[in-house]
């Protein structure tokens, strides 16, 4: 065995180099164990690193090109998050490049702030420090965020409504951030970029203005402090992200509460799109961005509603809204007690019509709804119901716009006025794939 070439040993070993959870659970039901679930051939990799050291050396960054990190926390305020000893281990064997996915799973809770139902807070200058020590020693294509929407408000220096959360009960989102390569044309330098993202804010939050009155409170601010400047969030602009996912998880909970359609759940969704109140009054999401992947299981129409009229400038987006193949929840007893499923479906309806009548006439319009026609591919991770699927392509025939043609089943693309497909989408784990990524600047 020792005279096979590494070359060729490594070739072997691909074999059994499977995919990470993170890879391909982010549309899952949101939990602090989602990700614990180790694949078999990950496991054979393992223990071909145990035979000997030459091997060791040749499967270890294959080992840790997918990082689950579960830091230690006691405090928020005090910020007990430490991300050192790891970093220091990948760079001490070299791996520190080979990271590919970052995965932070957080599962504490500010019990003090939760029961005066306000946001807790990071110091600014502890969430830069904290983004600096990690993007200075690894250089992922994705990072992800698992934690309650209470903890990711705080790492995103953004305000949460609570008055409503008790109903929802939700108790983790995922936020996830990704990119098609390394190095890639979009690149930029800090300075330059973070100029350029600093004008395009300026000019959304002007625009926001003649609209932001009719949106719900995120947070109660005097007029002193509704025009100052939010804190800055370096994550979302120490890397040229093109693709973000949110995922909301399960809303069922809120189904069981007398008038239902009146509650609001803490959602970072309108301060990713920049339209609610101080602090959440500037758009997290950069310029970059060109593909949004949201999921959230049977949103209350109102809130999807959030999205639809504030969709940022992007080529592709995907939705889900209901349990994807192997989510039990409308089957599980407990989930569903005292919940009308009729009303489950009405919601996700009411959300679809919605988005349908604006990926059509609103493309049209002008104002928010602009952006809408920037788009050139929607995908619906809800296709499985081949009913509602086909009623929906019924419903953009009927429209009599031009340009959108169904694909596939759950895949709408536009084509421009030669019939040409657009080149943004082809989608990975709810990522663009490299190859078929626009290569122009964003």
């Amino acid at each position: 065995m020792d005279r096979i070439p590494p070359e060729v040993l490594l070739h072997v070993f691909e074999f059994l180099d499977g995919l990470a959870p993170s890879q391909v659970r982010l549309r899952d039901q949101p939990s602090d164990g989602m990700l614990d679930v180790k694949p078999q051939l990950s496991q054979s990799l393992k223990t071909v690193s145990f035979v000997c050291k030459a091997w060791r050396s040749l499967v270890l960054p294959s080992l840790f090109r997918h990082i689950l990190w579960r830091p230690k926390i006691s405090s928020l305020s005090a910020f007990t998050l430490n991300p050192i000893p790891l970093l220091r281990f990948l760079e001490d064997k070299r791996l520190d490049r080979r990271v590919t996915t970052f995965t932070m799973v957080v599962n504490f809770v500010d019990k003090e702030a939760d029961a005066r139902h306000i946001t807790p807070e990071i110091r600014s200058v502890d969430l830069e420090w904290l983004w600096d020590q990690l993007f200075s020693v690894i250089d992922p294509l994705r990072f992800t965020i698992i934690a309650p929407p209470t903890t990711l408000a705080a790492f995103m220096s953004r305000m949460l409504f609570l008055d409503d959360a008790w109903s929802f009960s939700i108790p983790y989102h995922i936020l996830s951030l990704a990119r098609t390569k390394r190095g890639s044309p979009r690149d930029r330098s800090s300075s330059a970029y973070m100029e350029t993202h600093l004008s395009d804010l300026q000019v959304s939050a002007r625009e926001n203005d003649t609209t932001r009155a009719s949106q719900p409170v995120a947070a109660s601010s005097s007029t002193g402090t509704r025009y100052r400047k939010p804190p800055a969030c370096p994550l979302f602009t120490v890397r040229p992200w093109t693709s973000i996912l949110l995922n909301e998880g399960s809303s069922t909970k809120v189904y069981r509460t007398y008038e239902f359609f009146l509650r609001r759940p803490p959602s970072m969704l309108g301060a990713l799109l920049g339209c609610e109140e101080h602090p959440n009054d500037i758009p997290l999401i950069p310029p970059t961005i060109v593909d949004f992947n949201y999921i959230a299981i049977f949103p209350l129409s109102s809130h999807f509603e959030v999205l639809v009229q504030h969709l940022p400038k992007i080529e592709r987006l995907f939705v889900q809204l209901a349990p994807g193949l192997g989510n039990r929840l409308l089957e599980d007893e407990d989930e569903m007690k005292q919940i009308d499923p009729a009303d489950l479906w009405m919601e996700r309806n009411t959300a679809y019509s919605s988005l349908m009548r604006e990926l059509t006439i609103g493309a049209a319009l002008t104002g928010n709804a602009r952006n809408w026609s920037s788009l050139q591919v929607f995908e619906s991770g809800d296709a499985e119901d081949k009913e509602a699927w086909d009623m929906a392509v019924e419903f953009v025939k009927r429209s009599g716009i031009k340009g959108w043609v169904e694909e596939r089943e759950g895949v709408l693309v536009k084509h421009d006025g030669d019939g040409n497909e657009p080149g943004a989408e082809r989608e990975i784990d709810g990522h663009i794939a490299a190859e078929n990524a626009p290569t122009g600047p964003f």
